[in-house]
């Protein structure tokens, strides 16, 4: 009788000594130390101030070394995380005309034979990104001429301030100007106060949503006034602009703005595809849309622009 306990005390003993072993194996493998190769590509990255580049490197580190996937994330968080500290540091102590980027561009078209035309396409776009202010300065210029003719004399230019509340809300003011005769006005004035969202903010996209009410004051073109509507008019206006960047050196813009109101209301839509060629040269091939939903007797409501310039970042 014992002896038959004993055996039933061990078989108990096995058996619960039996999970404890089978739990142990289940453990998952400890993190391994990052390789400082590796460690010294993320380094790198970092040093470019480039965030979508540290994000690239990082995601291709972490593929390559998942058992050190965790230790390179949160390196990969903690230098940017110094990068931005060291941004909004810098951005406290400049002046009102330091800080700006941005990018110029120009195009230039010519041929000639049964039909002789020239081109010329010019553009600026200026950022200045503070802590709670953000300021963007946009213009542009088309010309064209066909056997000695005009027939593009486009000029734009734009100067927008935002107050961030934080990294979504904002409120808006924007003031523009454009002049077109061949879409039957010598000169438009544009003022908008509205509200934005950041709906997308990463470091490869982003997508910002204003709205807001507006003030447009149109002289037109002797001959083209739109009959039973004034130049001053109150206008509703949204707007949009999506960035994407589809890889280090790739990116896709779409600015797209509308304003409705009594009688002609405007939709203009900015597509951009810009590629970098070497260092601060990027190519970019554009569409331009403009559309008038009731323009002047003897227009059309659309007109479209194609090009493909040179890009100098600064």
């Amino acid at each position: 009788m014992l002896r038959t306990s004993l055996l039933g005390c061990g078989a108990v003993g096995m058996l619960v000594a039996a999970p404890a072993k089978a739990q142990s194996t289940a453990e998952p493998a400890a993190e391994a130390p990052i390789p400082d190769t590796i460690a010294a590509m993320i380094h790198a990255a970092a040093d470019t101030g480039n965030a979508v580049t540290l994000k690239t490197v990082a995601d291709l580190a972490k593929k390559t070394n998942p058992n050190s996937a965790k230790a390179i994330e949160a390196m990969a968080n903690g230098l940017q995380k110094e990068a931005d500290d060291k941004q909004i540091a810098k951005v406290r102590t400049q002046k009102p005309w330091q800080g700006w980027k941005g990018q110029g561009q120009a195009g230039i078209t010519a041929t000639s034979g049964t039909t002789d035309t020239t081109g010329v396409s010019l553009g600026l776009n200026l950022v200045r990104n503070g802590i709670k202010w953000r300021h963007t300065v946009i213009a542009s210029a088309n010309y064209a001429r066909q056997n000695r003719v005009t027939t593009a004399n486009q000029h734009a230019v734009s100067y927008q301030i935002d107050y961030k509340f934080n990294d979504r809300f904002f409120v808006m003011g924007l003031a523009s100007w454009e002049g077109d005769r061949f879409s039957g006005f010598e000169r438009r004035f544009s003022e908008t106060l509205g509200a934005g969202y950041t709906a997308i903010k990463t470091p490869t996209m982003t997508l910002n949503l204003t709205a807001g009410p507006a003030l447009r004051q149109t002289r037109y073109v002797p001959g083209f006034q739109i009959t039973g509507f004034g130049d001053d008019r109150f206008a509703a206006r949204g707007g949009l602009d999506y960035s994407w960047t589809i890889r280090p050196g790739v990116v896709f813009t779409e600015n797209a703005t509308y304003y409705g109101q009594t009688g002609n209301s405007t939709v203009t839509a900015n597509t951009a595809l810009t590629m970098k060629v070497f260092g601060r040269l990027s190519v970019q091939a554009g569409f331009l849309l403009d559309h008038e939903t009731q323009p002047p007797v003897g227009l059309d409501k659309t007109n479209t622009t194609s090009r493909l310039t040179l890009v100098y970042g600064f």
